[in-house]
């Protein structure tokens, strides 16, 4: 563990060599980011009898990660470097390199990394977003009790999946949100305990990704080219694809765009522990790599009768019959009597084209008070459908300080026993160079303690320090502390 430490701390000593590097020096940007994640080891195990009192003197589990981010700029080319270090040692290295000419868009990305996960995203009977997996090497093996491996139908594990990547899930009605520092606590745990090792592996070129652009005649032709490795160092396995795409806007500002998937699939790519500095989005690998599987169609900005429409259209070629799958129209309007911002979304799916769900947001400002309210219409436990009133959020927001009450209702009638959720308060205020948010989570309305989130953020120069510390009902839950240098 020493030697790892020191090969962190040397890093860092590279980057703060280099910040302090004379302004004539190479074109030399960047940042580097230190995150220590603090989580106890015990769990309610400390007490044998009834009362299951958490530990007061406990083992600590610590997490490290050092981000190194360099980007060299020479003749107009960006040369970009994205490196993560651990106490494994460099668990994580990207290559990219952005350029134009003319009116020609170039990037390309190289990635090495000791594994992959190729993370397809999936829809529920509602049409709400899930994430399952498509293939993972060395293999993954979730959670006890879930099940995020494609081909099975959408449950709790593919949104648990996508909770813990995008940090909020849309599961029945509930709009949960998990923090930043237990999604890197959770996802570097989940890794940690499998069998197969995933991140002692080597280092391994796992990925190519070349996006082209080119604006021509007031469109934008879009290219992206997706080659990968799936297999392991030893034994590398490759596979590729293309997501091609045409955007254009009308005289009268409507936009519209077209991607064409073929040799991929609507997803992403997760490698190491599947942080964000560690995803590249836009596109997964299947196991066909000329196959034609998805065309989309995006329209944007339509306005008709005082009313901004929107569509998108999702098409199905490679499972099932062919043909539109999904379908999301929205509509936003405002209502000028009232000053009401309204905006409703229709989620339909296929291949039968059902009306899943409708999900509707209105929103009120005056002054430095507003109101926005978030209901949703879909079907009961009868299959009727039914209006649920899901969130009323709050906010008074008068400079330098900001107040939210978020109270979130309970919709799932097999599933609720009150019919309030959650009720989140969040007092957030920047006093010079230093901020605070205090987040608290109750489980009535003004009682029931369930949880609080303290931040703390304070700028010095070239240097932000960030402290995050959550806890629950009993016990600390996990303490993060952050330092970024940007140079």
């Amino acid at each position: 563990m020493f030697r790892r430490l020191m090969v962190i701390l040397a890093a860092l000593a590279v980057t703060a060599a280099g910040w302090s590097l004379p302004a004539h020096a190479a074109p030399v940007s960047g940042s580097a980011t230190l995150d220590i994640v603090f989580a106890p080891a015990g769990y309610y195990d400390c007490d044998p009898g009834p009362a299951l009192a958490p530990c007061k003197i406990d083992k600590i589990y610590v997490k490290l990660e050092l981000d190194l981010i360099l980007t060299l700029s020479i003749s107009g080319v960006d040369i970009t470097s994205q490196s993560v270090f651990t106490f494994r040692g460099l668990e994580y290295q990207s290559f990219v390199f952005t350029g134009t000419i003319g009116a020609l868009v170039v990037r390309s990305q190289f990635i090495f990394a000791p594994n992959i996960l190729e993370i397809r995203a999936v829809r529920d009977s509602l049409g709400l977003p899930a994430y399952c997996v498509a293939l993972a090497n060395p293999t993954i093996v979730p959670p006890a009790g879930f099940n995020w491996n494609c081909g099975t139908p959408v449950d709790a594990g593919e949104h648990y999946l996508y909770l813990l990547i995008e940090g909020v899930d849309l599961y029945l009605t509930n709009v949960l949100y998990l923090h930043p520092a237990l999604r890197n606590w959770y996802l570097a745990t989940i890794m940690e305990a499998q069998a197969s090792n995933p991140l002692g592996q080597p280092l391994t070129f796992r990925k190519k990704v070349v996006d082209l652009a080119l604006s021509l005649a007031g469109l934008t032709i879009g290219l992206r080219g997706l080659f990968g490795n799936v297999g392991s160092a030893a034994v590398p396995s490759w596979r590729m694809g293309v997501v091609s795409s045409v955007e254009g806007q009308t005289v009268s500002g409507i936009t519209i765009r077209a991607e064409s998937w073929i040799g991929a699939r609507q997803g992403l790519e997760c490698f190491a522990e599947c942080k964000p500095l560690q995803i590249v989005r836009g596109g997964m690998l299947p196991d066909a790599p000329f196959t034609f599987y998805e065309e989309k169609i995006f329209i944007r900005n339509l306005k008709l009768a005082g009313i901004t429409w929107g569509a998108r259209l999702e098409f199905e070629f490679a499972e099932g019959p062919a043909g539109l799958r999904f379908v999301e129209l929205t509509q936003s309007f405002r209502l000028d009597p009232f000053r009401l911002e309204v905006t409703n979304t229709l989620n339909i799916i296929g291949p039968d084209l059902t009306l899943s769900s409708d999900v509707f947001v209105t929103s009120l400002k005056v002054g430095d008070i507003s109101m926005t309210i978030i209901g949703y219409i879909w079907p009961d436990i009868t299959r009727a459908f039914t209006l649920y009133w899901s969130r009323v959020i709050s906010t008074f927001d008068p400079p330098g300080m900001k107040v939210v009450s978020d109270i979130q209702f309970c919709n799932e009638e097999l599933n609720c026993t009150t019919a309030l959720f959650y009720h989140d308060l969040l007092l957030s205020a920047t006093v010079g160079d230093m901020s605070i948010s205090i987040g608290i989570r109750l489980t009535s309305l003004i009682t029931g303690f369930y949880g609080a989130t303290i931040e703390l953020s304070w700028k010095m120069g070239a240097a932000l320090l960030k402290s995050a510390t959550l806890l629950t009902e009993n016990r600390l839950e996990a303490q993060m502390i952050s330092i970024t240098f940007t140079f």
